[in-house]
């Protein structure tokens, strides 16, 4: 029998995650003498400190058992969930209507409907770096650039200006601003948004904030995007996943603040686009209006103080680290650590620092260059306390034996 192979799309071949990629190079060796721990994943529900509650389920299961959720809906989910999410999420400079709420497949849905219904191959995005890594997935997918601006460490992980300016050309059609930062855990103050916004109305480009993190701040509150803006559309992305700990539920949202109607062509490409892939399971967006007005009182403030005194931990076990350099985390799941790699004699990035860290260590964490960055690593901090404790530790007997010092006190 003659041989035959069927080939893939340019497009799936062009498709990939960096996390999987870096993600079978820092896999401990098998029969590891310690146990192996994996500050990988950003899934909070795999902690018992961070379970569903039970509120939540049991919306959800009222509306199962209703069967209204059983058959097809609009593309953009019910009208009902979108008229309440319009009234929430509706502020003093803005008033939303059930049309500018979009219901996804998740977060990562959400940014897959807004770079396929907004960009043409050759376009570009303005992202962050460090930044969550998907943006630059979906845009080498359609064909288009991510230009990557800096943050500034040092001053909160702030938007670097002069960096913006430097990338901005004919083709840029959005600039990606997280907020609470993946993976820097930063979380901006009102005056930088309004900086930012500034600049997209000088600039003429709209804003996709990304604000999954929107419930998990710490001391320092969140300001959302929308509530500060007037003449710049912005797209506001929130998810289940973080709000109620369940990423597998996969059920997002799109609140489109549009106040001056500019984005009346890209709205029926959404609903085009939308009406081509898979959205956000009826019964789940049905669900999120008795989930969200059953959610306890100061629950996601007790949900946030569990984190940070996980982040808080981080801060006090590494901070004294010459080597390291260690950011206070504001919000979010994650901490950012930053690497001196000129400090250690045989890790000249943080790539190398996560792979020996993981075969001798037996610890998982993924570096910068996950990020569009480097010298760093994330951690995640959604993590039982035994677990980050143990990491901490290993993480500075690990960096005692590479760093450049040693070599100097044996040779003294």
């Amino acid at each position: 029998m003659e041989d035959w192979t069927i080939g893939a799309s340019d497009s799936a071949m062009n498709s990939h995650n960096p996390i999987y990629t870096v993600f079978n190079k820092i896999i401990p060796p098998a029969q590891f003498h310690k146990p192996v721990l994996s500050l990988v994943a950003g899934d909070p529900s795999k902690c018992s400190d961070f379970q569903v509650h039970p509120a939540f389920v049991e919306a959800v299961c009222d509306h199962l058992r209703s069967g209204k959720g059983n058959c097809y809906s609009h593309q953009h989910g019910s009208k009902e969930a979108r008229e309440f999410m319009a009234q929430k999420y509706s502020y003093d400079n803005i008033k939303l209507t059930f049309e500018d709420i979009i219901f996804d497949f998740g977060g990562s849905g959400a940014i897959f409907t807004i770079v396929q219904s907004l960009l043409n191959p050759g376009d570009n995005i303005l992202a962050p770096s460090p930044g969550y890594p998907l943006y630059e997935s979906m845009c080498q997918n359609r064909g288009c650039e991510v230009k990557h601006y800096k943050l500034k460490p040092q001053e909160n992980w702030e938007i670097d200006f002069n960096d913006l300016d430097a990338l901005v050309d004919d083709r840029t059609k959005l600039l990606v601003v997280i907020n609470p930062s993946n993976p820097c855990g930063s979380v901006f103050s009102r005056d930088h948004l309004l900086q930012i916004l500034d600049w997209a109305k000088r600039h003429r480009i709209c804003i996709l904030a990304d604000e999954v993190y929107e419930y998990l701040t710490f001391e320092k509150p969140f300001i959302p995007m929308g509530s500060l803006t007037d003449e710049v559309p912005v797209f506001a992305i929130g998810t289940m996943s973080k709000l109620c700990l369940v990423p597998g539920w996969r059920c997002g949202w799109i609140k489109i603040y549009d106040k001056y109607k500019r984005c009346g062509e890209l709205r029926r490409g959404i609903e085009n686009f939308k009406s081509l892939v898979a959205h956000a399971p009826h019964f789940m967006v049905n669900a999120i209006p008795q989930i969200l007005t059953s959610m306890p009182e100061g629950y996601s403030a007790e949900v946030s103080q569990k984190l940070k005194q996980r982040a808080d931990i981080v801060y006090q076990k590494l901070s004294g680290i010459p080597e390291l350099t260690v950011i206070p985390t504001e919000g979010s799941i994650y901490s950012m650590i930053l690497i001196d790699t000129n400090a250690f004699r045989d890790i000249p990035n943080s790539e190398v620092f996560a792979e020996k860290l993981a075969a001798e260590e037996g610890l998982m964490l993924l570096p910068a260059e996950c990020f569009s960055s480097e010298s760093g690593f994330r951690i995640v901090i959604c993590n039982p306390i035994e677990v980050l404790e143990d990491s901490m530790d290993r993480i500075k007997e690990f960096v005692k034996r590479h760093k450049i010092a040693n070599d100097v006190e044996d040779n003294n």
